[in-house]
């Protein structure tokens, strides 16, 4: 990933949600956030790598993604990627094979801000956006069944305000993170029917200083605590079970069908993507099992356990995939 160019739009994302960034300054960082991304550093030293294989996936017939936030992978392998279209007549939403072939596309003009993608049990495809705080469900084919808006916005004229991402319960609720400027928690029936919600801002046990990313399995909510550099987790009845401290941004979180959880870790005060790496995490033992360098804004699991990271960064014509289990 180390030949990744940033796009005028990776650019322009950079700078809204970094105002030292957007006066052209590198980000000045107190000593207390210099400290904990060293503490960062140590630990991604201190991991093994991980034996896998890196793929780049070529879109045929070409096309460029713009600033891909989320991928997701389907049980047949196909691949759906969320990017960050500059013209509005561009579809967010695109789907290729596993060799890359173009298959379909859906959702121009639907989106201010896409920000996350995910598939349900059933393979409907769930997309978030950051700005409006809306999330949409559609059939694999891009029919739209449909939306939830979460509300409840802080400062709609903010680009990033809204909620972050989507995880599903085995009794089909729908729990979705408002984690830039509410930090908390909402879940939904399966019908979209609001429930309940839960969490607040803040660095405590519990709290959140933007809940980015999320995941379930077992009855646990994991969470990517992105500004706090942890990974926290809760049943699902939002009740505090533990937590573990990375240091940086933890940007993502996702779980494999084996119950491997896997961490985005990225460092403060250097250019998105930047010795960004993917973490293997016990959380029983606490332990850190291994890493590749590749950055997950967003990150999934396949059915398969490929590791599908969205970078964010950059106008590509290709994906990134992960193997694990295979070197490169």
């Amino acid at each position: 990933m180390s030949d990744v160019r940033f796009s005028v739009l990776a650019m322009i994302v950079v700078l809204i949600s970094t105002p030292a960034l957007a006066q052209n300054q590198p980000p000045q960082l107190t000593p207390e956030q210099k400290a904990d991304t060293e503490a960062l550093r140590t630990l991604v030293n201190a991991a093994p790598l991980l034996p896998v294989e890196q793929v780049e996936i070529k879109i045929n017939p070409p096309m460029t993604l713009e600033g891909y936030s989320a991928v997701a992978g389907d049980k047949q392998g196909n691949v759906y990627i969320l990017h960050r279209p500059e013209s509005k007549d561009v579809d967010p939403v695109v789907v290729i094979d596993s060799k890359g072939k173009f298959l379909r596309s859906w959702g121009k003009g639907t989106m201010s801000i896409p920000h996350s993608i995910r598939l349900d049990p059933a393979d409907n495809v769930w997309v978030g956006d950051a700005h409006t705080s809306m999330f949409y469900k559609f059939t694999p084919e891009g029919k739209k069944l449909m939306e939830i808006s979460v509300g409840d916005i802080p400062d709609p004229n903010r680009p990033f305000c809204g909620a972050t991402d989507t995880a599903f319960a085995s009794n089909g609720h729908i729990f979705i993170s408002d984690g830039y400027c509410n930090g908390r928690f909402i879940e939904y029936g399966a019908d979209g029917k609001k429930l309940r919600e839960w969490g607040k801002r803040g660095t405590t046990a519990g709290e959140f200083n933007v809940a980015h990313d999320i995941a379930i399995t077992n009855q646990r909510l994991y969470v990517a605590d992105r500004e706090n550099g942890r990974l926290q987790w809760f049943d699902l009845d939002g009740r505090y079970l533990g937590e573990k401290k990375f240091g940086g941004q933890l940007y993502s979180v996702a779980v494999s069908p084996a119950g491997d959880v896997y961490v985005g870790a990225h460092p403060r005060g250097v250019p998105a993507g930047t010795d960004a790496h993917i973490l293997k995490f016990d959380p029983t033992s606490g332990k850190i099992l291994g890493k590749v360098q590749a950055i997950a804004h967003q990150l999934s699991v396949g059915p398969d356990g490929t590791l599908y990271p969205g970078t964010r960064v950059g106008k590509t014509g290709s994906v990134l995939v992960i193997h694990p289990g295979k070197v490169d």
